[in-house]
C-alpha cells in the first residue's frame, strides 16, 4: 500500500472482542484452559487475547465462535448492555431488553441466574467494605 492511501480492511477491535471471548466464557462456565486447549494454545496465551493485548485475527474469532457454537459476528459485534447471547449453540437466545432478560431455555435461565447471585455477593462484599467491616 502506498504512503497516504487509506486501507480499506476494517481494524478489528481486540479489546471489545476479547471482551466478548471473555463474557462468552463466563457465562458458560468454562475455564479459559478449555479454550486454550481447543486452540492449540496455552492459557496465558488465550487470556491475552481476552484482555486485548493480543492481536486477534479472523482465524482465531472463528475458532472460538466454532468452540462457543456462535456465529462469529456475535463474537465481533456484540455490545455492552446490547448483549445477545448464543449460550447452547441452538438458535436459542437470551437478549437483554432494557434490564430485562428473555430467556428461551433452561441453561440460560441457569446461567442468568448465577449471574445475578454472584452479582448480589459483590453487592454485599461492597457494602460490607463501606461499612468498614
Amino acid at each position: 500500500m502506498r504512503e497516504g492511501e487509506e486501507s480499506e480492511f476494517t481494524v478489528l477491535e481486540n479489546k471489545k472482542i476479547g471482551k466478548n471471548f471473555y463474557m462468552y466464557r463466563k457465562l458458560t462456565d468454562t475455564k479459559a484452559l478449555e479454550v486454550a486447549e481447543y486452540l492449540g494454545i496455552k492459557e496465558a496465551t488465550y487470556t491475552k487475547y481476552e484482555r486485548g493485548e493480543s492481536r486477534i485475527t479472523v482465524d482465531l474469532i472463528q475458532k472460538v465462535s466454532e468452540f462457543f457454537k456462535v456465529d462469529p459476528l456475535q463474537l465481533i459485534s456484540a455490545q455492552p448492555g446490547n448483549y445477545v447471547e448464543a449460550i447452547t449453540g441452538s438458535n436459542n437466545i437470551a437478549i437483554q431488553t432494557n434490564s430485562i432478560y428473555k430467556a428461551t431455555d433452561a441453561k440460560q435461565t441457569e446461567v442468568m441466574m448465577k449471574m445475578m447471585e454472584t452479582m448480589m455477593q459483590m453487592n454485599e462484599a461492597i457494602k460490607k467494605i463501606l461499612e468498614g467491616k
